[in-house]
Order: structure tokens, then C-alpha cells, then sequence
């Protein structure tokens, strides 16, 4: 916890120390999607619950935001072994799910008005901590997809309320190939597991004139 307490830290100093800098804050909890993963031994299934984070929203173009996004939800995970897989025997943990990602916001048009739809992409790590040691603490490379939709009630406050699809990936393998057809590289990713959320924020401005 101290962690992230400190990354948060980190996170929201650059932004609060320069009032040149214009930036919106946005708190924001919501409900997530846990998903499932699919073993020869079994199913590991991560239960839906409420979560929560932090988006700093940064403008560098009057269609275009850099986004950074700090996303976690607390739940619970289990394994269910595969009935032929009698050594194994069914396991519950507490999870903690905690995405790091950086990206971008896309406006559908220059936000002139009180009311700015957008989509967001944004490439990250997700870290997966689990209070059994039964289950291993995971890092996974991740990406998100969303859409939503930016409500100015002033030019300080305002709301924002976003869906988006959560994906971890899980480096398969990398090939080597070279033939008449030429040569190349191959990665194999699969989303592990794949996820979700709608989530709704308080939009705090910061700086500008």
C-alpha cells in the first residue's frame, strides 16, 4: 500500500506544482469486470466488484489529451481444479487487481461545449496480488479500449463517466521464421483474462488562465 500511496504521490506533484500547466484530476470509481482463465488444471475465475483510481488528463492538442490512469479493484479470486486433476483441491484468495497505464484521449470535437464525448487507448502493466501465496503474484503487459463522455458544469468541475475493456496479455511465444516467402518475427499474445468497467468521476481543472 505505501507503494502506491507514493506512486500516487508521484503522479499528482507535477501536476499540482505548476499552475502554467493546465490539467484536469479526475477521482472516479465505478464497477469491474473480473473475468476468468482457463488451465488443463482448472479455472481461475476473478469475481466482479466496485473500483476505483485516478485519471491526470493533460492537454496537448484541442482533440488530443495524454492520459495517466492508476485503476484497482479488490476482490476475490478462486481455482477450480479439472475433475481429473484429483491432487488439486479448490482455492479461494482475496485479489488485488491494479492497472498502470499511460495513453491518450481523443475528442470527438474541440471541446467548445459543455459536453465532449471522447474515446481513450492506453498501453500499461497490470499487476495481480493475490493474499494466498497459493497463487502467484502476476505482472502482465496490458492494453485498454474506451469510450465516454466529459459534462462541464463550470469551467473547474464537471463529471466523467467512461466504459472501458481491460485486456492483460500473456506472452504465448516468439518464432523465428525465414523462407522464399521471406523472414520474420512472430509474437504470440493472449488476453488472460480479458476484463472491463464503467466508471464515473468528479473532474477537478487545474492551471490554465
Amino acid at each position: 500500500m505505501k507503494k502506491l500511496n507514493i506512486l500516487l504521490m508521484i503522479l499528482l506533484f507535477p501536476a499540482m506544482l505548476s499552475a502554467q500547466i493546465s490539467a484536469d484530476l479526475v477521482p472516479f470509481a465505478g464497477y469491474m469486470f473480473g473475468g476468468s482463465i482457463n488451465y488443463y488444471e482448472g479455472k481461475v475465475k476473478i469475481d466482479d466488484a466496485m473500483n476505483y483510481g485516478l485519471a491526470i488528463m493533460v492537454p496537448v492538442h484541442d482533440l488530443l489529451d495524454v492520459e495517466v490512469n492508476y485503476t484497482r479493484m479488490q476482490s476475490n479470486a478462486s481455482f477450480t481444479p479439472n475433475p481429473y486433476y484429483s491432487d488439486l483441491e479448490y482455492t479461494e484468495t482475496s485479489l488485488a487487481t491494479n492497472y498502470f497505464h499511460v495513453g491518450g484521449i481523443s475528442k470527438f470535437y474541440s471541446q467548445s461545449t459543455q459536453v465532449t464525448p471522447f474515446s481513450s487507448v492506453s498501453l500499461g502493466a497490470t499487476w495481480f496480488s493475490p493474499s494466498d501465496a497459493s497463487f502467484n503474484t502476476v505482472w502482465r503487459f496490458s492494453a485498454n479500449l474506451g469510450l465516454g463522455v466529459k459534462v462541464m458544469f463550470t469551467d473547474r468541475v464537471g463529471i466523467m463517466l467512461r466504459g472501458r475493456l481491460m485486456m492483460p496479455m500473456y506472452l504465448g511465444g516468439v518464432s523465428i521464421y525465414a523462407g522464399t516467402g521471406g523472414s520474420g518475427v512472430g509474437v504470440n499474445t493472449f488476453v488472460t483474462p480479458l476484463q472491463g468497467d464503467f466508471n464515473g468521476g468528479l473532474v477537478i481543472s487545474l492551471g490554465g488562465n
